[in-house]
């Protein structure tokens, strides 16, 4: 088991270094459980693991409001993180947090309306409805994260991820028919997020991640990557979730991943996957997708993007058909490469 300052250490560590990058992915969706993820994994790339585990705390992961706190499904999760941790891994988590409203939208929970800044100002004002209703998932996941926490695991928390675009109801803008909210609620919910963890319930592990989006064309558009950065002192990482459609969105236009590597935090692709001419239509399977875009066609634009000057710790593809290793295909090939680090080669750096 490593020490909060041991994962920082070592994100600086291989963040600082163009000769390599450490290969993360996320858990599925549907509460399937991590050591699933890490089988399909070794499956894929000839009995690898991932330096980076990714896991999501709501309706694309693991549901926790649907579980009981400390039952077996909760133990079992814990477990499996917990054995993950103890052998050098890197646990990264989300929450997709439920729409505390109720009016859900067409893809999940945390989809669907909400309003301008009065709505947000009556969220963020403790003891009204919505306030208690969203206190209420925030505790649950505090919760879980506190038990990971009483174990020593550090994890990177990377809250209200993507809120500087307009498709959760925690974006900037929940829908095409509002206007871009001030940015001043989001960094008002991020403290409240980081008071209630830190400050009331204790959690000590936790390296905040800063997570906005760089996608073009994503729809409703999207806000410049600092658009609600809470500041440094609420920070300990910053990333980007980037779906590539075959150009360079990471950085232009705008310049974005050059902007938040000016914070001087360690800085990472927080979600990555395959969008666009990139992305074979859903069912059409792996051997159709590699030909589109693959798992070494990635490393490939990873050491592109180190040449460039851009400086990355670690790359999290996303879960299924939306980047899995073992879904796009060639990832024993792309992790043979000296370049990618797994979670063996991961152990050394630690040293």
């Amino acid at each position: 088991m490593y020490t909060r300052e041991q994962v920082l250490s070592v994100l600086d560590k291989v963040y600082n270094d163009s000769r390599m990058i450490m290969l993360g992915e996320q858990c599925n969706g549907g509460r399937d459980m991590p050591a699933k993820m890490l089988e399909r994994y070794a499956n894929a790339t000839g009995g690898k693991y991932p330096a980076v585990m990714g896991i999501d705390l709501a309706c694309y992961g693991l549901k926790l409001p649907e579980l009981e706190i400390g039952g077996e499904i909760w133990n079992t999760i814990i477990d499996q993180l917990t054995d993950y941790a103890e052998k050098g891994g890197i646990i990264t988590a989300s929450s997709h947090f439920a729409n505390p409203t109720g009016e859900y939208g067409p893809g999940g929970l945390c989809r669907g309306k909400f309003g301008g800044n009065e709505m947000w100002e009556e969220m963020l004002t403790e003891g009204t409805e919505l306030n208690k209703i969203i206190k209420e998932e925030l505790i649950i996941d505090g919760k879980f994260l506190k038990a990971l926490d009483d174990k020593g695991i550090p994890v990177l928390w990377r809250p209200l991820h993507e809120a500087n675009g307009a498709w959760f109801w925690f974006c900037a803008r929940s829908h095409s028919e509002m206007d871009w909210i001030d940015p001043e609620y989001l960094r008002r919910f991020w403290r409240y997020i980081y008071d209630l963890y830190v400050n009331e319930m204790g959690i000590k592990n936790l390296i905040w991640v800063y997570g906005p989006n760089v996608s073009q064309s994503a729809p409703g558009g999207t806000r410049d990557v600092l658009y609600y950065y809470p500041g440094d002192e609420y920070c300990d990482m910053v990333g980007v979730d980037w779906y590539s459609g075959n150009k360079n969105e990471v950085n232009y236009p705008g310049h974005s991943y050059d902007k938040i590597m000016s914070l001087g935090k360690p800085c990472a692709l927080t979600e990555f996957g395959p969008s666009g001419p990139l992305k074979a239509p859903n069912g059409s399977g792996v051997a159709v997708q590699e030909k589109l875009f693959n798992a070494v066609d990635m490393v490939e634009l990873m050491k592109s993007l180190k040449r460039q000057g851009l400086k990355i710790s670690y790359v999290l593809t996303w879960c299924g058909g939306c980047g899995a290793i073992y879904s796009i295909g060639r990832g024993e090939e792309a992790l043979a490469d000296p370049f990618c680090v797994d979670l063996e080669r991961l152990k050394t750096l630690y040293e």
